[in-house]
């Protein structure tokens, strides 16, 4: 009796073991080759989705491709809700698309390519770029930044060594001087370096289109935000720029390098009517944007310049004639003090005569100055 119950027992273990073993085809291919990478180490991932597009890997199993390049075999997928392919092809990570698993199917097959690697930058750019500007308050505003990467060749770009930064680069990404970056998706936070005038990646561009997305803030401590970006000298000039300034009460915004495109009502994370500027193939641009504060401030700074101007001129006048008396008097004083000792002079040595001349000047020049108003 014991024996047919652990009998029962294991079957049943078996059982639901077998119950979620899932048969996985996987094929990996060499894009840039053609062709297929045998007996090569890759690896299956459990994983769980969340609701705001990040996995959580809850198991790993490694296997190998055969001669022919194709894995068939089980892997234990009662751990996750999806899976999912990994493998390290020159030194870059590449992963399969994501396969959820279905309770009616026990078969899937995970196809992914691997591409090899390049350090020329000549296909990658940066085809269009999205930004929507919010206002927060009156000395912040808010951020949404969607950037589009194209590499249009067969190679991985893996960036070059930056000299100045000291460490590698394969993006730099123009931003508002003194942003503070509150979220990133698209690239990995750990392999980006932020810079007073943007950011840089050191993630590599895979072929094909990705997209980036980043969310971060300005602050202004008078209320007026320059939100300009400068792309570098030898960078690829943005193909395609859209950015939309939300609506706010006796808020303004100028661009001198995009036109102006009308206004238009969004849905979303920041919804509302939007003032729309666009344009084309710009590495550098100009964007300002001026809270209500600015303004009252900027009409009080105004009337404080102009009383302390008017301050200034009435004080210079004042001045002036207080200086002009304070150096006739001085000049006086001197001219009596040659006078008082070239007298004593030509007296003692009987040369009046001599002096005659040099006398009369000195003279008439005092009375010039007695004479003069305010002297």
């Amino acid at each position: 009796m014991r024996k047919k119950i652990l009998l029962i027992t294991f079957l049943i273990i078996l059982n639901a073991a077998n119950a979620f073993a899932l048969s996985v085809r996987v094929s990996v291919t060499n894009a840039t080759k053609g062709g297929k990478l045998f007996n090569y180490p890759f690896e299956l991932l459990a994983v769980e989705p969340d609701k705001y597009g990040g996995i959580r890997v809850l198991k790993t199993y490694e296997f190998r491709t055969d001669l022919s390049g194709i894995f068939q075999g089980e892997m234990d997928a009662s751990a996750g809700k999806a899976i999912m392919g990994k493998i390290n092809y020159r030194g870059v990570l590449y992963y399969s698309p994501l396969l959820h698993i279905k309770k009616e199917q026990d078969y899937y097959t995970l196809d992914f390519n691997v591409y090899e690697i390049t350090d020329k930058a000549d296909s990658v750019e940066i085809s269009g770029r999205s930004i929507t500007i919010a206002p927060y308050d009156d000395k912040t505003v808010i951020v949404y930044d969607s950037i589009i990467v194209e590499n249009n060749s067969m190679f991985t770009y893996v960036g070059k060594y930056n000299e100045k930064l000291k460490t590698n680069q394969t993006l730099f990404i123009p931003l508002p001087a003194g942003y503070s970056l509150m979220k990133v998706q698209g690239i990995d936070q750990q392999e980006i370096h932020p810079l007073s005038g943007g950011m840089v990646s050191q993630s590599e561009i895979l072929p094909g289109e990705s997209s980036i997305f980043l969310k971060y803030f300005v602050k202004s401590d008078i209320g007026v935000f320059d939100l300009s970006l400068y792309g570098e000298d030898n960078s690829p000039p943005v193909k395609s720029i859209s950015l939309f300034f939300q609506n706010k009460e006796k808020w303004k915004a100028e661009s001198s390098d995009l036109q102006h495109r009308g206004e238009r009502e969004f849905k979303g994370s920041a919804p509302g009517i939007f003032n729309v500027w666009e344009g084309r193939e710009l590495r550098r641009i100009n964007f300002i944007v001026s809270a209500p504060s600015h303004q009252a401030f900027f009409n009080l700074w105004q009337a404080s310049v102009l009383i302390a101007l008017v301050m200034s001129v009435s004080g210079l006048f004042i001045m002036k004639g207080r200086i002009y008396r304070w150096n006739m008097r001085r000049e006086k004083t001197r001219l009596e003090r040659i006078l008082t000792r070239l007298k004593v002079e030509a007296d003692a040595e009987d040369l009046r005569g001599y002096y005659k001349s040099f006398l009369k000047v000195l003279e008439d020049r005092s009375r010039e100055i007695e004479d003069r108003p305010g002297s």
